[in-house]
């Protein structure tokens, strides 16, 4: 049986739960809100078909071991579609590796190409997986993660989940002060 870090048995969740923050202040619709949280939930299913060796290690991985990394997108989508999950939960999942400028991965999608659920849980998927202790590497502080989210508005990042992502930061500043 695969073993799985324990950071990655609630990044699923913390992801969801962002991304529905984030969804809201984008002003989705309660069913694509829905979405959303399925979708960020399931996204790093595919991760079961990589190597737990890749998953785990604790340095830098090579070329090799990244295609490995960036298969898990189409595993991901290939399995719920065999669960008979909705197409659309299947496509956001597929596409939540896709950047903005079109670098991402699988398909290199761009702008609005890749939906924007996909967009959203990019962001939040690179924001907490940057806030997370991971093998290689410290958890940032939340504000370094950010910085690096800004830094990449508009190229890896969507700038308007981007922008939300502020906005909800600042709220949660504002509230924690009240």
């Amino acid at each position: 049986m695969k073993r799985i870090a324990p950071e990655a048995a609630t990044h699923g969740l913390e992801v969801a739960h962002l991304s529905v923050e984030i969804g809201r202040l984008l002003g989705l619709c309660d069913g694509d809100v829905a979405d959303l949280r399925k979708a960020a939930t399931l996204h790093d299913v595919g991760k079961v078909g990589v190597p737990e060796a890749i998953l785990n290690k604790p340095g830098r991985l090579t070329d090799e071991e990244f295609q490995v990394i960036k298969t898990h997108p189409t595993i991901g989508a290939q399995m719920l579609r065999s669960w008979g999950v909705d197409e659309q939960i299947v496509s956001i999942v597929f596409q939540h590796h896709e950047r903005v400028d079109g670098s991402g991965y699988p398909s290199g999608l761009a702008g609005d190409q890749i939906s924007l659920k996909a967009r959203i849980i990019h962001t939040t998927d690179a924001y907490m997986a940057m806030t997370e202790n991971r093998p290689y590497r410290q958890a940032l502080p939340a504000d370094v993660a950010l910085a690096e989210l800004i830094a990449n508005r508009g190229t890896q990042f969507d700038s308007d989940v981007v922008d939300a992502m502020i906005a909800l930061r600042s709220r949660r500043a504002s509230d924690k002060a009240a």
